[in-house]
């Protein structure tokens, strides 16, 4: 689910689209349909406190902060998300999401790639230029977290290269470009407009690498990463 927290996961299956089961469903206004967006709208920025976790076997689950969990189709979501955030809020499918289930539809805000990868040497990096040290790796949203060693913003210069994580095989596409929701607050995080403005001055407004999936498979915490020469 887009535009709210996520959840760590141990293992992953990665198809051509990307994670199995991810952003297919997001928050929109319930009288204009217009999609959440808290880097840019103050009235969403407690989407980042509430919580998404998948599910095998039903649709994925939102936990509010005060620890009630609803499924995306349980008919009460709708309401409280509307109380909680002070006007009119429902779950909506993407155009691509296949169980779709009544819920309205609406579309990606920005170009969507399948993977999002960020390393630990970029954080270390971003975190000299700060007086709290290395920004936690929430802030940034990636799919997967790569524990790298080297100096500076290490995939920069992955774009245009082939990678291979474990069985799987990515192409770096782009470098990712940031917006507001880096600074935003999460469950034990403050607002921290330092973030962004950090990776603006020092990295062109880039943390991170986008990519796209070549062969599809599990990847899982602890398996190799590999990046072509």
């Amino acid at each position: 689910m887009t535009s709210v927290g996520g959840e760590r996961v141990t293992a992953v299956d990665l198809t051509a689209e990307g994670v199995e089961g991810d952003r297919q469903y997001g928050l929109i206004d319930a009288i204009d349909g217009l999609p959440a967006a808290p880097e840019k709208e103050l009235r969403w920025r407690k989407a980042l406190h509430l919580r998404a976790a998948a599910s095998r076997d039903r649709l994925a689950q939102l936990t509010l902060p005060d620890g009630r969990s609803y499924a995306l189709d349980d008919r009460a979501l709708n309401s409280e998300l509307s109380a909680y955030f002070g006007f009119a809020v429902c779950v909506a499918a993407y155009e691509h999401t296949r169980r779709r289930n009544g819920f309205p539809i609406t579309r990606y805000r920005h170009p969507h790639f399948p993977i999002h990868l960020l390393t630990s040497a970029s954080l270390t990096q971003l975190g000299k230029f700060g007086s709290s040290g290395p920004p936690d790796s929430r802030r940034f949203r990636p799919t997967a977290l790569i524990a790298a060693e080297g100096e500076g913003f290490v995939e920069n210069d992955w774009v245009g290269r082939r990678l291979r994580i474990g069985a799987v095989k990515l192409a770096g596409h782009e470098s990712t470009k940031r917006c507001g929701v880096t600074l935003v607050s999460q469950p034990g995080l403050d607002e921290d407009p330092d973030i962004l403005r950090n990776v603006l001055r020092h990295n062109r407004r880039h943390l991170g690498i986008y990519c796209t999936i070549e062969t599809p498979g599990q990847i899982r915490v602890g398996d190799e990463v590999h990046v072509d020469l």
